[in-house]
């Protein structure tokens, strides 16, 4: 599926390449004066809200990106990334859930194509950087992109129409995109 396929009125489930047992999940927003989520990988259920994801195109600085929230997130929780001490990766950089108006470029997002179906994405805060599945199962951005890169390779699957109001436009940074 190329991006200009996504479906702003369409839950997506994304997983790791065709491993329905490798899904990327966004929690709600609980920590940080509820103002952060929860980001990682599960098992595949396209039932549970934590792994439906809206992909909204946006235009920032002329720039064509995308925003994505979970249904567990709610209208205002966006898919991001930030710094985590813990992270060895170079950039010490792993995803998490950001509230809309604490959010800045961390939630703004690009597809690139493998050429087999699956997708890389990077942030606007890491250029380059692709999320990666690492081999324990954490995520992180990373600046090793030579393909293949099998923790890099998303797949976005259609699940269920959202047709909710809530979710017919998205504020980030107290900007009103449409």
């Amino acid at each position: 599926m190329t991006t200009s396929e996504y479906d702003t009125n369409q839950w997506y489930q994304i997983c790791l390449g065709d491993k329905k047992d490798s899904c990327v999940i966004g929690t709600s927003l609980f920590t940080g004066s509820n103002t952060k989520g929860a980001v990682f990988i599960s098992p595949g259920n396209a039932s549970a809200p934590v792994q439906r994801w809206q992909v909204f195109p946006v235009t920032v600085n002329q720039t064509a990106a995308y925003v994505l929230r979970s249904s567990d997130s709610g209208p205002t929780g966006f898919l991001g990334v930030g710094y985590s001490a813990n992270e060895e990766t170079e950039g010490m950089t792993r995803p998490m859930m950001y509230r809309g108006d604490v959010a800045v470029q961390n939630v703004f997002w690009s597809f690139g194509n493998w050429g087999d179906g699956t997708s890389f994405m990077t942030n606007a805060i890491n250029g380059t950087s692709h999320l990666n599945v690492k081999s324990t199962g954490i995520m992180a951005m990373s600046p090793n992109i030579t393909a293949p890169q099998n923790g890099q390779r998303f797949r976005l699957s259609p699940i269920a129409k959202i047709d909710d109001a809530k979710y017919s436009s998205v504020n980030v940074s107290q900007l009103l995109l449409e």
